[in-house]
């Protein structure tokens, strides 16, 4: 269950950024952004470094291979 629960909360915080992130940046810019679009691929990069950085700490973690 930790794991679901960090990719889940992973996945809010990266919507929630992304879509305050696209408004300022539209409101500099002065285009509109698309919404759906930028909440779809924040949520990707967020689960994908979520899983990336899990991957990499648990193989490289040397009490690990000790327990065994």
């Amino acid at each position: 269950m930790n794991v679901l629960s960090r990719n889940i909360m992973a996945g809010i915080w990266a919507l929630i950024l992304g879509e305050v992130l696209a408004y300022i940046t539209g409101q500099l810019e002065g285009l509109t952004p698309d919404y759906k679009l930028v909440g779809i691929l924040a949520v990707v990069m967020a689960l994908i470094a979520v899983n990336a950085v899990t991957a990499i700490t648990e193989s490289a973690n040397p009490a690990k291979d000790n327990d065994k």
